[in-house]
């Protein structure tokens, strides 16, 4: 049987994640939105759902890093 990763790691891979996900985001939105900066056409891909997503992974990510012993 494996062991888990440390509650450390878990939370860099939350992060990481959530980063991907937004950088995935302004990848396919900056096509349908080209008047916004590359960066900002990840807010407008999905809907505010991809959005909401990608900023929930990163902010379960940073809660656990800071709070979350183990």
């Amino acid at each position: 049987m494996r062991k888990s990763l440390p509650m450390f790691w878990q939370s860099w891979i939350l992060i990481v994640v959530g980063v991907l996900f937004y950088l995935v985001d302004c990848l396919v939105a900056h096509k349908s939105h080209p008047e916004v900066s590359w960066i900002e056409s990840g807010v407008y891909n999905w809907g505010p759902f991809g959005f909401l997503a990608s900023l929930g992974a990163v902010v379960a990510g940073v809660y656990c890093l800071l709070f979350k012993k183990g």
